[in-house]
């Protein structure tokens, strides 16, 4: 009988407790690349009904999300004009949809590269900033999330994402 062994490998050139949660947002990243592979431009900005999301606004979304905790919460970076003229920034807010031309594929392409901006960041960290706690205003309050906190959160939050565009590939037959 074969075996289907599978297992992480901590990511190269970071800690290697931050290289594990690195190679699980990769995996998922893999699996997102592979859910959109071959979607028509015409079903990635579909939408089922006018007040859902496409499938390229929520991969961009996954996107806004890791640069937003990575970039302005653990590295203190704040949101200037520059990061809201970005595609992905406020994707999901009403009339901030992407253009038609941007595909699924680009959207992914487009989101690597924030992927590239963190593995970057987290190249000087250590496993023992695993457990800091990075605080910023959110809102009506102040939060207070830990590295790793974080690091789990945008995994899961990108996988969840990617079963919604699995769901929606179904739906709209694709």
């Amino acid at each position: 009988m074969d075996i289907d062994r599978q297992t992480l490998t901590p990511v190269e050139g970071v800690s290697e407790q931050i290289g594990y949660y690195l190679a699980g947002m990769e995996e998922v990243r893999a699996q997102l690349r592979k859910a959109v592979e071959g979607l028509s431009n015409e079903a990635a900005h579909a939408k089922l009904l006018p007040e859902t999301h496409n499938i390229v606004q929520l991969i961009l979304h996954c996107g806004e999300a890791e640069w937003w905790w990575i970039q302005c919460v653990v590295m203190g970076g704040e949101i200037d004009d520059e990061l809201k003229s970005s595609a992905f920034w406020d994707v999901l807010e009403e009339g901030n949809e992407p253009s038609t031309a941007l595909s699924a594929k680009s959207a992914v392409r487009e989101i690597d590269q924030i992927s590239e901006l963190t593995r970057a960041h987290l190249a000087g960290f250590s496993d023992e900033d695993l457990d800091k706690y990075y605080e910023r205003p959110y809102s009506e309050q102040k939060i207070e999330k830990s590295l790793r906190w974080i690091l789990h959160h945008l995994i899961d939050h990108e996988a969840q994402h990617k079963g919604q565009i699995l769901m929606l590939k179904r739906l709209l037959r694709n």
